[in-house]
């Protein structure tokens, strides 16, 4: 077993990826002790990934499902037919085809913002025409938002066509824009930011830990580094977003006023309470309920464009931390009550 971190350029901070490479059978509780330790925190830790060459995953999942709490996970592996089923399923519907990806690109490259905002209003239009009810808009325009998370993912391992790969730019580039009207100045700044990210990954090279740096991790031996603590207060929570994200004033006021409205509800707060006790299944259960209350809240305001943007919706991003933050909240609470 080897532990490295690589330093990936995003455009925001450079955040820290801990990687670990497995070529040796493990299993049962040897499994989750041996993979649980990319969990540690370290400053600037980012991501984890795992490289098994090894094992499979079913043995993984069932040794972690024997320890901890809460209802069984399942996981798949992923396969590159995800995304081609994803992406037939949304050209089957008839609505949006390979030649509106194209011709919206073509507007791309001429880069006439006037055009492009009328294009995308004859396509918000089509939509409407296409799906009466707003229930059923939302369903297409998620499914244009999990074939870009799908894609997002997958193609780090497969290879897809061109012409998937221009509908996924095409869905990614209209799918905040379908069902909210903006001007078409937001509209540009928000192709502008897509086309941006799309671009700032960029790799700096790998750093190679020494037993001495795998000490501090883990905190052995001198000098460690401190834990960081969670975010208990709103406030700390928006200050590490507008650092890691660049979040905007009027994105820090809604997740300002989606916190204290999920830090003020008594259902959440009585679930907390009962399961205080149960710190794992807070972590994996309660955590992802209050998520779910979280997104719920953001579609209740109309603002759909954060629930497929990456900077809310990955793992660790805004939606985690602002679900961390409603339950540590709730948490300290519970235990101040008992004493």
């Amino acid at each position: 077993m080897m532990v490295v971190a690589s330093k990936f350029q995003t455009g925001f901070n450079e955040p820290l990826l801990a990687g670990m490479f497995l070529d040796k059978p493990v299993l049962d509780k040897n499994a989750v002790q041996t993979l649980s330790r990319l969990n540690r925190c370290y400053e600037g830790k980012d991501k984890v990934v795992i490289v098994d060459f090894t094992n499979n995953t079913d043995n993984i999942i069932k040794a972690f499902n024997k320890y901890r709490k809460g209802s069984p996970y399942k996981a798949s592996e992923p396969t590159k037919e995800k995304v081609d089923t994803i992406y037939q399923d949304i050209i089957d519907r008839g609505l949006f085809t390979d030649t509106d990806a194209a011709d919206f690109l073509a507007l791309l490259k001429i880069g006439n913002g006037a055009d492009i905002s009328s294009k995308v209003n004859l396509l918000r239009e089509r939509l409407r025409f296409f799906y009466e009810t707003i229930a059923d808009q939302k369903d297409y325009v998620y499914q244009l938002a999990k074939l870009v998370k799908a894609f997002n993912f997958l193609s780090s391992f497969y290879k897809y066509s061109q012409q998937i790969e221009q509908f996924v730019f095409f869905a990614e580039a209209i799918g905040s824009q379908l069902i909210k009207e903006g001007s078409e100045s937001e509209l540009m700044m928000d192709i502008s930011t897509l086309l941006l990210s799309k671009a700032a990954v960029n790799f700096l090279g790998e750093i190679g830990f020494t037993p001495q740096d795998i000490k501090k991790i883990s905190g052995k031996g001198g000098n460690t580094t401190p834990t960081p603590p969670p975010k208990t207060t709103i406030g700390d929570a928006l200050a590490e977003l507008k650092a890691r994200y660049a979040i905007t004033d009027e994105e820090a006021i809604i997740i300002r006023e989606i916190c204290e409205e999920k830090q003020a509800d008594q259902e959440i707060l009585a679930t907390i309470n009962y399961h205080k006790d149960r710190r794992i299944f807070l972590d994996d259960t309660v955590k992802n309920q209050i998520k779910a209350s979280i997104k719920q809240a953001y579609e209740q305001r109309e603002h759909f464009r954060e629930l497929y943007e990456d900077k809310y919706i990955d793992e660790g991003a805004i939606f985690d931390m602002m679900a961390n933050t409603v339950l540590t909240h709730g948490l300290a609470i519970a235990q101040n009550a008992h004493g």
